[in-house]
């Protein structure tokens, strides 16, 4: 009997000791998260392991502990205020208990920011082998910008100017931005006015950060990419709840606000937002006197993510503007009125079908109106209005295998569908777009990454287009690396430069617009070869050569003395050199700089090409007092002489004259109050530099602002 009692205590004991393990059964990880520059613990920084609700916040030693983590294949992602986010992929088995540790750097260096621009694929900017720069979160707030032009404007390499109908373009590299491909999270959008993409179609507030990638981009995305491409990422999910605001007030009766939310329940992320933005009198150009202009938007995405297949994605924005102007020219005055109402919705299916094999489905649809009512003063003419309606929508999907250790395939085909009708064109127009990109990338060493891929572009009515692109990083040593990047561009005629006829509405002068319908698509052949090197965690410098060759470019010339047309010309082949570095003088003291040489070779003179400024310098200089709470940013920005064409005389003629060099100056403070508020006080064109016949035409501005977070 008694050996029964002892058996069955045995059991029990057993039983109880089994109940009180299973809390613990399964994997953890632990580890620590340190500061890589002083090797300082980091607290309280957020440790996931994703797609899970598993995760854990490190202690006052840096130490963290993630406990019951069933046997798999996982990715533990650690964030940290001021720092760039860090990804490790581990495998856990049943019991095990590896050590993880996350050496973080701070985000003023970016080389931890994931990236997609340059390769379609996510990946580290500091592994990405095609030179490609990042704007920031901090650096957008520093600005004070309320949209992507003002987030543009500093940037080496980068001029932004105001078209004939208050309008926002740019040149980057001498590129005119009818060349550059802008995306929306990877996406296209519609909305073109004068064969551009609009740059102010996206809130600042909205933005997490922007990937610019300089050279042709077609293999990856076809037409209009022939000179680059301009990706704004927008906010991101959180990990948990999080409510924010952000208001702005300024000169020129400057005010503007966002409401935002966005969050983890379960298997459901979210996050939403609404933007209102209004201006008062801007002087845009020597013709162009805004006298208020007006925004609002609403954004919201939701995404379920699934363990068996996947994530999946729905999102909508909205945007509404309206902007009211005073335009001269050649003698004519008129009060204008430019309204736009942009909607777009996308859905995403992101699937890791296995260990070796991905899928990513986009479907897509963007349409904009955009009505531009011109009335002439003093005149009993009726005013002149001009609709313009454009629909896109479509398809883009990425299959990646993982043929082998050091071999990575991703194939993709592309449909888009665009409609498009305005009074400048006598009918509506449909074309159809569809494309098939392959791309490998090879590991032939663990220092040399190689990638080579092509893509196939068929386009309504134009011939078929294939564009070639060759790309290498090879690292020295980890501090040192090289890149290289060689590649072929296209960009389709516009409907406005194929189908337009419509007369430019100024008293007295029967001046008219008429297309060119046996256009042939613009071609680029370039490329740019750039060197990184990184020294003591201390400074990061980039060197980069660069030249794209325009063939059968399509520019506007004067066909007779009323009447202008476009056109393809010979050539043109814009090179330079462009040099950034960050220092990190202390944890405190902080300092970017940067500067741009762009030569323009044109082998046909007769036909007008904007020259830019060829040589911009902008340097910034962070400092933190208090413990980092003060923060301040000193922003410089240098133009060198350059030339302008102006339109000359009722015959439209062109004359060419010099604007001269100047340099900008912008300063701006931010405390931090705790943890949920930010106050920001600053000031553009710190010296009130106006030009009134090339600009800058606006003044010293001023702005306060506030980010309140919980």
């Amino acid at each position: 009997m008694r050996h029964d009692t002892v058996q069955r205590c045995d059991k029990a004991l057993m039983l109880v000791l089994l109940f009180f393990s299973l809390p613990t059964m399964g994997g953890e990880i632990a580890g620590l998260v340190y500061d890589v520059s002083t090797g300082k613990p980091l607290p309280n920084a957020n440790i996931v392991v994703e797609g899970t609700d598993l995760g854990a916040a490190s202690d006052i030693n840096g130490k963290y502990r993630i406990q019951s983590i069933p046997a798999g294949d996982y990715i533990v992602r650690v964030s940290y205020v001021g720092y760039d986010a860090v990804e490790k992929k581990v495998i856990l088995q049943t019991e095990t208990s590896p050590s993880l540790d996350f050496p973080l750097r701070e985000s003023f260096f970016q080389m931890q920011q994931v990236v997609v621009t340059a390769t379609r694929d996510q990946r580290l900017l500091e592994d990405v082998p095609v030179v490609t720069e990042v704007i920031s979160r901090q650096e957008i707030n520093d600005k004070g910008a309320e949209d992507l032009a003002e987030i543009l404007e500093d940037r080496p390499g980068i001029m932004v100017e105001t078209g004939s109908s208050g309008d926002k373009l740019f040149f980057m590299n001498g590129v005119d931005s009818k060349r550059i491909l802008i995306l929306v999270d990877g996406l296209p959008i519609s909305g073109k006015v004068n064969s551009r993409n609009p740059i102010d179609l996206v809130d600042a507030d909205n933005i997490q950060h922007v990937e610019i990638v300089k050279g042709p981009g077609s293999p990856l995305y076809g037409s209009d990419a022939m000179g680059g491409v301009i990706n704004i990422i927008t906010e991101n999910y959180a990990d948990e709840l999080r409510v924010y605001a952000r208001g702005r007030a300024g000169s020129n009766d400057l005010y503007s606000g966002t409401l935002g939310i966005s969050g983890r329940s379960d298997k459901l992320s979210y996050a939403a937002n609404a933007d209102y933005v209004t201006r008062g009198f801007n002087q845009a150009s020597s013709e162009i006197q805004i006298n208020d202009a007006k925004s609002n938007s609403l954004n919201g995405t939701l995404r379920y993510n699934s363990v068996k297949i996947g994530f999946f994605q729905v999102g909508s924005s909205y945007k509404q503007d309206e902007q009211n102007s005073e335009s001269a020219f050649m003698g004519g005055l008129s009060d204008n009125t430019a309204k736009n109402n942009n909607l777009s919705a996308h859905f995403v299916w992101d699937w890791d079908v296995s260990k070796v094999v991905g899928l990513k489905i986009y479907t897509f649809t963007s349409n904009n109106e955009r009505t531009y009512k011109s009335a002439q003063k003093n005149s009993s003419a009726a005013a002149a209005i001009d609709t313009t309606t454009d629909n896109l929508w479509g398809v883009k999907s990425d299959f990646t295998v993982q043929a082998a250790k050091w071999a990575k395939i991703d194939l993709g085909v592309d449909y888009t569908n665009n409609i498009y009708k305005a009074e400048r064109l006598p009918d509506e127009k449909n074309r159809l777009q569809s494309g098939l990109f392959a791309q490998l990338e090879t590991e032939f060493a663990s220092r040399l990454t190689f990638i080579i891929g092509g893509r196939y572009d068929k386009i309504t009515e134009l011939a078929g287009h294939f564009s070639p692109r060759l790309s290498a990083l090879y690292a020295f040593f980890s501090d040192l690396k090289m890149r290289a990047s060689w590649g072929g561009g296209f960009r389709a005629p516009s409907f406005v430069e194929q189908y337009s006829d419509f007369p430019i509405p100024i008293p007295g002068v029967p001046l008219r617009v008429v297309g060119n319908p046996d256009l042939k698509p613009e071609q680029s052949r370039g490329g740019n070869f750039g060197v990184e090197y990184f020294w003591n965690n201390k400074i990061l410098t980039n060197l980069t050569l660069f030249q794209n060759m325009f063939e059968d470019m399509i520019v506007d010339y004067q066909k007779d003395r009323f009447t202008y047309s476009y056109l393809n010309t010979k050539s043109a082949t814009f090179r330079g050199v462009e040099l950034q570095s960050r220092l990190s003088f202390t944890r405190n003291f902080k300092s970017t700089l940067s500067y741009n040489y762009t030569q323009i070779n044109q082998k046909d003179q007769e036909v007008a090409i904007s020259k830019i400024s060829p040589h911009t310098a902008f340097v910034r200089l962070t400092y933190g007092l208090l413990d980092n709470k003060l923060h301040m940013s000193l922003r410089g920005q240098y133009f060198s002489q350059r030339d302008i064409l102006v339109v000359t005389g009722h015959g439209g003629g062109y004359e060419k004259v010099k604007k001269d060099g100047y340099t900008t100056l912008d300063l701006t403070f931010s405390y931090q109050l705790g943890t949920m508020l930010t106050l920001r006080f600053g000031s553009t064109n710190l010296t009130d530099y106006i030009d009134e016949n090339y600009g800058p035409y606006m003044g010293r501005r001023i702005f306060f602002g506030c980010d309140a977070e919980i």
